[in-house]
C-alpha cells in the first residue's frame, strides 16, 4: 500500500508537471490534489505541494527518467498523457485526460497498468482534482509537500530527512 501511495504521489507531480510551451502551467502557490484511487474505495488521498516555474520543470525532468514513454499533447481542450515507466519493479503503463485551466484547477485520470503486478495490483485508475490554493504558506519553499487527512498532517519533506539511508547509496 505504502508504495502505491508514493506512485500516486509522483503521478500527481507529474500532471502538475505540464511544462512544455504549448502547454498549460499551473501558476505558483499551494496546490490541492485529491485523489482517489480505484483499488482504495472511496477513500479520497489529498497531497498539498508549494509550486514554483522550476519545480514543475523539475518534477518533469525527474518523472522522466524512470520512463522509456513519456507524451504529454494537447488535444482540444484536453491534455492527453501516455507513459511507460518503471516503479517498484513493475512496468507501468499510464494513459491519462485532463482538462481544465491549469492555472487554478484542473480534474482528469490516469488509468495505469501494472506489468508484472505491483504488490498484487494488476490496474488501477487514479482521479483527480487539483485547485490552487493560493500563495505558498509562511516558511514553505516550492517542493514542500504536506500529505492531508490526518490531524496536522504528514510533512512529506520532513519525515524524509529522517529516514535511514539504503545501503549502497
Amino acid at each position: 500500500m505504502r508504495r502505491i501511495a508514493t506512485f500516486a504521489s509522483l503521478l500527481c507531480l507529474a500532471t502538475g508537471a505540464l511544462a512544455a510551451d504549448d502547454l498549460p502551467r499551473r501558476q505558483p502557490g499551494l496546490w490541492e490534489h485529491r485523489m482517489q484511487m480505484s483499488t482504495t474505495g472511496s477513500f479520497t488521498h489529498a497531497v498539498q505541494v508549494c509550486t514554483d516555474d522550476k519545480l514543475d520543470d523539475l518534477a518533469r525532468q525527474q518523472g522522466a527518467s524512470s520512463c522509456s514513454k513519456l507524451s504529454i499533447r494537447r488535444d482540444g481542450d484536453r491534455v492527453l498523457i501516455d507513459s511507460v515507466c518503471q516503479a517498484g519493479g513493475s512496468t507501468a503503463t499510464t494513459h491519462g485526460s485532463f482538462s481544465g485551466d491549469f492555472s487554478q484547477h484542473f480534474v482528469g485520470q490516469l488509468a495505469t497498468t501494472f506489468a508484472p503486478p505491483l504488490n498484487g495490483m494488476q490496474q488501477t485508475t487514479l482521479r483527480m482534482d487539483a485547485r490552487r490554493l493560493g500563495p505558498c504558506k509562511p516558511g514553505q519553499k516550492p517542493g514542500d509537500m504536506v500529505m492531508m487527512g490526518l490531524p496536522g498532517g504528514i510533512d512529506l519533506n520532513e519525515m524524509m530527512k529522517h529516514m535511514p539511508v539504503m545501503p549502497g547509496r
